[in-house]
């Protein structure tokens, strides 16, 4: 499957944003309880309601744009893997 110019452009900023998520926001997810940790202040065993609604909206937004992008099999993959 021949893949246009655009698309490349498009995939490449994708996984930059996804290195983003995953650099600013996954990493400090909890394992146990799913919650993001609030990492600007030195309570890092407190999760805040309003900095997890912007996180989760973050990743469903970055999931969004890989389900409107499902012609590389890669793509869907990623899409399923942030969706759950």
């Amino acid at each position: 499957m021949q893949i246009k110019q655009d698309q490349m452009d498009i995939h490449h900023k994708l996984e930059y944003y996804t290195r983003l998520v995953y650099r600013t926001i996954l990493d400090t997810m909890d394992p146990v309880t799913g919650l993001f940790a609030s990492t600007l202040t030195n309570m890092t065993d407190h999760a805040w309601v309003r900095d997890n609604v912007y996180a989760v909206h973050a990743i469903w937004g970055l999931s969004l744009a890989y389900h409107k992008r499902t012609e590389l099999e890669e793509d869907r993959r990623k899409a399923y893997e942030l969706d759950q």
